[in-house]
């Protein structure tokens, strides 16, 4: 029986793999007139991400990479370069085949083009030629911006794909476009399962409810989307219906939202306008879980300077903000059944609760902190009133921020130590206060000792 439950989770791992959401704008409908490309990205087999500078044939960029100890990885999942172009991809499943998922060819190709690309006309050149190579395995949705206004989404399976123009409105009648991890193009289409598509109605619902018609405000949608609780096949909304505090455990199924378990950082590239530097394009980055990291501006300056909490780190080869992120989505997701850790339900109080103290309320209140200081750092930039310096400045101080709120985040969601089991009440081997015995079964701690509820 375990060996079948193995087999079982190891097919709900690859199902998963680069299972991500995504959205993009012509500058036409924006509230800045800058176009955008939008990811929440999901990985069961990249959780540690973070953050790397790169020198390409032609273009410095920075970019997005799983947990690697390489000085130069193979892939690069989303990120922007020096001339204002910017890419990002979702997994397409059931493009080549009614049963295929592969995509093992897309990071190498987003590396490739972030180092040689300038516009979207010679990413689908690169696409062009890349797709002559029979080794080539390629089932996915890119997106892409450059600085000359254009955004688009390929349809792009192994030997062919389809270009849908954010600014020709007979394609993209509301000026953005939405994708998961289906294509609209695929011969598959009628016949297999639309793999995302409950992400694929929220992420419309918002854009619909959020913006109704009028011009979307880019850095709203980053900060929001990423964390919105709208289920788009049952149409509910989890701050509906909040617990009352941290104590009020409320066991949610937590499923197929935009952001879930597998979520592991989002972003938001922002173009400019026509008369703007490519070099002033930006990537407004949550670097891991995004219920639980902060939203941050990166631009590339001439020494590339970063964040020390987003970037890859050299003794860890990990993002510091990514990894403390990784241990707040752990205080959220804290049910087990059968002593096994379920990756579909949380505790919906560690989350969110109506005194305000869940993780993703803690995030947001400090978020619009990071986001005003950080708009004033860009638009200093973008008026040239600002130089490198006020750059790393800025980054310097939300280090230092993001380390007080995560210490602040841990100490209010905290784990469970011995003395506080000596009360008479119970707690989850996760460090969750049960005002009376649990009625789910489990192990759990009582009277300092471990007891079994069956």
């Amino acid at each position: 029986m375990k060996r079948y439950i193995s087999i079982l989770l190891l097919m709900l791992a690859v199902c998963q793999a680069w299972a991500c959401t995504a959205v993009i704008a012509s500058g036409k409908v924006t509230a800045d007139g800058r176009p955008f490309i939008f990811k929440n990205r999901d990985s069961s087999d990249g959780a540690n991400n973070s953050l790397l500078t790169l020198k390409g044939t032609k273009y410095q960029f920075v970019g997005v990479v799983n947990y690697t100890t390489s000085s130069s990885p193979t892939s690069i999942w989303y990120g922007h370069n020096e001339a204002g172009f910017a890419i990002l991809n979702t997994l397409s499943y059931y493009f080549n085949s009614p049963t295929s998922k592969a995509n093992t060819s897309a990071g190498a190709l987003m590396k490739k083009a972030l180092g040689q690309c300038a516009t979207v006309d010679e990413f689908e050149a690169l696409l062009q030629q890349t797709q002559t190579q029979s080794s080539v395995v390629l089932s996915t949705n890119f997106a892409v911006m450059d600085s000359l206004g254009n955004v688009a989404f390929f349809e792009t399976s192994n030997h062919s794909y389809t270009k849908f123009d954010a600014n020709d409105e007979s394609v993209a009648p509301n000026g953005y476009l939405v994708r998961t991890n289906y294509s609209f193009t695929s011969p598959y289409y009628e016949t297999t399962n639309h793999v995302g598509e409950q992400r694929y109605k929220a992420a419309n619902k918002y854009l619909e409810d959020t913006f109704q018609g009028g011009k979307i405000d880019a850095v709203q949608l980053v900060h929001e989307l990423p964390r919105y609780l709208y289920h788009g096949d049952r149409e509910v909304n989890l701050w509906d219906d909040m617990p009352d505090d941290l104590d009020d455990v409320r066991h949610t199924y937590f499923s197929n939202f935009i952001p879930r378990y597998t979520s592991t950082s989002a972003s938001l590239m922002q173009g400019v306008t026509q008369d703007e530097p490519a070099v002033n394009t930006v990537s407004w980055i949550a670097m891991g879980w995004p219920c639980g990291s902060l939203t941050v501006p990166i631009v590339i300056t001439p020494s590339l300077v970063l964040p020390q909490v987003v970037k890859r780190a050299a003794g860890t080869y990990k993002s510091e903000m990514c990894t403390g992120s990784l241990e707040l989505k752990r205080r959220v997701f804290c049910i087990s059944h059968n002593n096994v850790l379920s990756t579909d339900s949380i505790d919906l109080s560690k989350l969110i609760n109506k005194q305000e103290t869940g993780i993703l309320q803690q995030v947001t209140r400090a978020d619009a902190v990071v986001c005003e200081r950080g708009m004033e750092m860009l638009n200093h930039l973008r008026d040239g009133s600002a130089d490198e310096a006020e750059v790393a400045a800025y980054y310097d101080w939300v280090d230092g921020y993001w380390r007080e709120l995560f210490h602040d985040a841990t100490t209010a969601v905290s784990d469970i130590v011995v003395d506080r089991a000596t009360d008479g009440a119970w707690y989850s081997i996760g460090g969750i206060r049960y005002r009376e015995r649990p009625s789910s079964p489990g192990v759990y701690i009582h009277d300092r000792s471990k007891v079994i509820v069956k």
